[in-house]
C-alpha cells in the first residue's frame, strides 16, 4: 500500500485518509476487484447519517445472510419462523459524537445510502467510524500530535500508524491544520475477499467529505491534493479499509482511495 490516506489517507490515513496522501513502503497485491452488488431491504428507511493513494485490490464477493431462518420440528409437525436481527442501512449506524455531518443533503434513492451492515459486521463498522473520528479529531488540532490520546487509544495496528505519524509531519511542515468543522459523513459497508481469513475484512466507504486542510496562520484553504479539500456541503470520495481481528478486537491496518466504493 501507498501513503496513509488522504488526510494522512484515511487523514492522512485509510484512515488516514487526511493527512497527505503521502506515499509509504507497503504495497498491497494487485488484482481486479469488480464492485459489489448493492443490498437493500425495500422496506427500510435510510437514515441521514478520510490514505495511500494507491488502491488496494482483492477479488470480493459480498454476502448476505437470509433475513429469516425456518425450522421444522419432527414431533410436532410444525414449521416456526425465527427471525434475524435486522440488518441496518449504513446510514442507520452510529454517528460520530465529536465531528458533525457533512450538510450535503442524502438522496434516499442513492445506491451509496441503501447498503446494510449485517448485525455480524456492526464491530468492524463501529471500529472502522472509531479510527477515522479518532483521526480526524488529532489532525484538527494545532500543533498535530503524533501521539494524540485519540491515536494511541485507537483501533490502529502498527502497520498503520507509520504513515498516519509520516502524515502528520508532512503537514506540520506545510503548517496545516484540518478544518472539521463542515463535518463527514461516514457510509461504511463491509466487503468480504476471498483469502479464507475471517479475521481480514475490507471496509469500503462512499464518504461525504466536507473537511479540509488549512494553513494555520492565515486560514487559506489548501489546493486539492489526494482529497477534494472542498468543504461544505462536501464531495463523494471512496475509500477502502482493510480491518483486522486481534484477540478479539478490531483494529484499521490499511487504507486508500477506493473510486469502486461509491456506486
Amino acid at each position: 500500500m501507498r501513503a496513509p490516506w488522504r488526510h494522512l489517507m484515511l487523514g492522512g490515513a485509510v484512515i488516514s485518509l487526511v493527512a497527505l496522501g503521502c506515499s509509504s513502503d507497503d504495497s498491497a497485491d494487485s488484482t481486479s476487484t469488480p464492485a459489489p452488488p448493492t443490498t437493500a431491504d425495500a422496506s427500510t428507511t435510510t437514515a441521514p447519517g478520510p490514505s495511500t493513494d494507491a488502491p488496494i485490490s482483492t477479488s470480493t464477493s459480498t454476502t448476505a445472510p437470509p433475513d429469516d431462518t425456518t425450522t421444522s420440528s419432527a414431533a410436532s409437525s410444525t414449521t416456526a419462523t425465527t427471525e434475524a436481527p435486522p440488518r441496518t442501512t449504513t446510514e442507520a449506524a452510529p454517528s460520530s459524537t465529536a465531528i458533525p455531518q457533512a450538510p450535503a443533503p442524502l438522496d434516499p434513492d442513492d445506491p451509496n445510502n441503501q447498503r446494510t451492515v449485517a448485525p455480524e459486521e456492526q464491530p468492524i463498522v463501529e471500529a472502522y467510524r472509531r479510527a477515522v473520528e479518532a483521526e480526524l479529531v488529532t489532525y484538527s488540532r494545532w500543533p498535530l500530535d503524533p501521539d494524540s490520546p485519540e491515536l494511541v487509544n485507537g483501533p490502529f495496528t502498527a502497520r498503520v500508524m507509520e504513515p498516519i505519524r509520516q502524515g502528520i509531519a508532512d503537514r506540520t511542515a506545510l503548517n496545516q491544520v484540518l478544518d472539521i468543522s463542515g463535518g463527514i459523513t461516514l457510509r461504511p459497508y463491509v466487503v468480504e475477499d476471498d483469502d479464507g481469513d475471517p479475521d481480514r475484512v475490507f471496509v469500503w466507504d462512499c464518504q461525504i467529505d466536507a473537511t479540509f486542510w488549512k494553513d494555520v496562520d492565515t486560514g487559506e484553504k489548501a489546493p486539492p491534493d489526494a482529497f477534494p479539500n472542498a468543504g461544505p456541503p462536501g464531495v463523494a470520495t471512496g475509500v477502502v479499509a482493510v480491518m483486522v481481528n486481534v484477540d478479539g478486537r478490531w483494529s484499521l491496518d490499511q487504507g486508500a482511495l477506493e473510486p469502486q466504493a461509491c456506486a
